[in-house]
């Protein structure tokens, strides 16, 4: 990924339907190359965004640049940005071969030319002994192959995507996104994805934009996203997590000391800008504990929890387990169950301290 030439910029756009702001004064630049997630829930803006850079739509204010040039009047068909829709959008009447042909077509390409162009995306996509078929005869993941390959054929630098997984199975998403992906990182073009799957999100992204109410929460790579959310918004929406309400109580180099109810954690410095006395909300991810049938606590030691097992379940892989401790209640993922069945009873948590991670409260 080229992180230094930017092909898409945007810059302080904003978009309303009538009363409601869509895009609420949002700006952010795509590095070419990248493989950049649109992540939040339904109506956050994620979608509108992606429609004011294809062309459906026109900001309010602002301006969309690509590649330097600014596009806010060209019109989609121009913008060399096709969009590939969560409903495949095929036509009913042409067959695979000329649903893939059908932009090039359009632009009367040589007939060699177009041959040679709709052979190869049929290799690339394992449609081979499918030209003829119509999306009628399809399945649902071959059928996304196809509008995957007449976006792609067209040999453009960006290709965005609404959503386009959702109406496949469970198993068939992984397998035409990990497709999706390993193309994207062949061929270098720049992908911009829509989806409020955050496995999806965390899965396929070079970056992740977490939208919420029209603007954008924060922009990271997958493990930054996750691990360093920058505010409770983020670290509630992608994945489970613990949110763990404190008061700095030492600062102790490298270590901030942060009281807990009657609990005291540890929390690694990098660079957190608090000071004694702050109130600040810990982000603990339930896989970065760990649990025990040993109860027996050190005095005065630090992120070690007591508690007593509230319910469990099982996964299979893992055993997700509720844990009472005082006024509090921990999510524990235990990623090695024992053959036995889960525990029970009373218990004891150690917080793995260089994943725990403090959010300063914002001052009202």
């Amino acid at each position: 990924m080229n992180t230094e030439e930017i092909i898409i910029k945007i810059e302080n756009l904003s978009k309303t339907f009538g009363n409601y702001l869509a895009i609420d004064n949002i700006s952010l630049d795509i590095p070419k190359g990248s493989f950049l997630t649109f992540l939040g829930p339904s109506g956050c803006g994620k979608t509108t965004l992606l429609r004011l850079i294809a062309g459906f739509y026109e900001p309010d204010d602002g301006n969309i640049y690509f590649e330097e040039k600014k596009i806010n009047e060209l019109p989609a068909y121009k913008r060399d940005t096709p969009l590939v829709f969560q409903e495949y959008a095929l036509f009913p009447h042409l067959n695979v071969f000329e649903n893939i042909a059908y932009g090039l077509k359009l632009k009367k390409t040589p007939k060699k030319e177009i041959q040679d162009r709709v052979d190869s995306m049929l290799k690339m996509f394992g449609l081979i002994g499918m030209e003829n078929r119509y999306p009628k005869e399809l399945s649902g993941g071959q059928q996304q192959r196809v509008a995957f390959a007449r976006a792609l054929v067209m040999g453009k630098n960006v290709l965005l995507m609404d959503e386009p997984l959702s109406n496949l199975d469970a198993k068939m998403r992984v397998e035409v996104r990990d497709e999706l992906r390993a193309l994207q990182k062949r061929f270098g073009f720049t992908a911009i994805f829509v989806t409020h799957d955050q496995d999806e999100a965390l899965s396929i992204s070079d970056q992740i934009a977490v939208f919420n109410k029209g603007q954008i929460c924060q922009v990271g790579t997958p493990m930054d996203i996750y691990f360093k959310p920058k505010t409770k918004f983020v670290a509630d929406f992608v994945g489970t997590t613990n949110f763990v309400e404190g008061k700095v109580i030492e600062l102790n180099d490298p270590f901030i000391m942060v009281k807990c109810n009657d609990t005291i954690i540890r929390v690694p410095q990098k660079d957190y800008a608090v000071k004694m006395c702050d109130e600040v909300t810990l982000v603990i991810r339930p896989e970065c504990i760990s649990i025990s049938a040993e109860v027996d606590i050190q005095r005065n030691r630090s992120n070690g929890v007591k508690g007593n097992i509230v319910k469990s379940s099982f996964l299979g892989r893992t055993i997700r387990y509720w844990v009472g401790a005082g006024s509090m209640q921990w999510i524990v993922d235990d990623f090695n169950p024992k053959i036995s069945g889960p525990l029970e009873g009373q218990i004891t948590l150690t917080l793995d301290q260089s994943k725990v991670h403090l959010i300063k409260k914002r001052l009202k």
